[in-house]
């Protein structure tokens, strides 16, 4: 075999292994999407049992990690409505609403989830802490007991959004149940202004926003 030959021939053989090298290269698998899921079910009697409302895969693009790395803590509103089903307009029946709040500590690199209600947990990992946040909130909201003869169905929502420092301790506040002080106290109607603005700066900083819907079919009360 000639110098050129020889030469063509690794050229090739090279080639070919790169070829094959890049097809067994597994690709990184592409993250979930983040969605709403409502599920409830009927006991052994057939009576409709309260909904549970679970968020998955809040955490697996990045997104709202990157947020919480740049020290903005991200904030996750929560709402079940109940709907009747009509022919023309259909009617809001009831809703319920509730939050939680991410924190990320840049000392210790540990994430804080607060409840509505105050509760708080710790978490090492962005894993974790996107798996208490996937579980299921089960939601005192069912069709009134003696309302027969309708159809009703669920609309569930979340809002993601990223807060400035300036709206944690009031979101905050509204976490731990201390609404008066939140409202009652004097120039309410220029701190509600100021508030606003802050968000409306907020809305146009970049700050990662999100929106998720889920809704169920049509059931008997």
């Amino acid at each position: 075999m000639g110098r050129v030959s020889w030469l063509l021939f690794t050229l090739l053989a090279g080639a070919s292994g790169i070829a094959r090298a890049q097809e067994v290269r597994p690709s990184a698998p592409r993250p979930e999407p983040p969605r709403l899921a409502i599920e409830f079910v009927r006991n052994a009697e057939g009576q409709l049992q309260p909904p549970q409302v679970g968020a998955l895969h809040l955490m697996d693009d990045g997104v709202f990690d990157a947020a919480l790395h740049n020290g903005f803590p991200v904030r996750y509103h929560f709402r079940l409505e109940l709907w009747r089903d009509q022919r023309i307009f259909d009617h809001l029946e009831r809703d319920v609403a509730w939050d939680a709040l991410v924190r990320l500590d840049p000392l210790t690199n540990e994430y804080t989830l607060v409840r509505s209600g105050g509760t708080q947990e710790t978490f090492t990992t962005v894993d974790a802490m996107s798996q208490a946040l996937a579980t299921a909130f089960t939601v005192d909201l069912l069709p009134s007991g003696g309302d027969h003869g309708h159809r009703y169905y669920y609309v569930a929502s979340l809002e993601i959004e990223s807060l400035s420092l300036s709206e944690l301790e009031e979101v905050e506040r509204w976490l731990r149940g201390d609404l008066g002080r939140a409202i009652e106290h004097r120039g309410d109607v220029g701190d509600a202004l100021s508030r606003g603005a802050r968000r409306l700066l907020i809305r146009f900083s970049g700050l990662p926003r999100r929106r998720l819907e889920a809704r169920t079919g049509t059931f008997d009360n």
